[in-house]
């Protein structure tokens, strides 16, 4: 019975963030694990208008929802967009800010 509670409160969840701790680039998916403690997948088709996968890299702060479908044991994020609040890289050096995803 408490694994059902613990799913109808993540259903109804909005305004979640996190951080990219894992990417699938093959697949177009990832992983974002929650300051709440919960790990939840992503694909290109989660993230919001105008954010394109090619943007996303590992320990990016991201905000998103919660979307959990009937008969999936894992919840899916919606709604996928940077975290505008996370403090932003103070370095002026542009090789500082490559992200691993594009180191060669």
């Amino acid at each position: 019975m408490r694994g059902q509670i613990e799913v109808r409160v993540l259903m109804q969840r909005e305004g979640l963030s996190g951080e990219v701790v894992n990417l699938f680039p093959s697949w177009h998916t990832g992983i974002i694990h929650g300051d709440d403690g919960y790990d939840v997948t992503f694909s290109d088709e989660s993230l919001a208008v105008g954010f394109d996968y090619r943007e996303v890299f590992v320990g990016l702060r991201v905000s998103y929802g919660v979307f959990f479908a009937a008969g999936v044991k894992v919840p899916a994020a919606i709604n996928v967009l940077p975290d505008r609040t996370a403090p932003a890289c103070e370095s002026d050096n542009p090789e500082d800010s490559v992200t691993p995803r594009l180191v060669g």
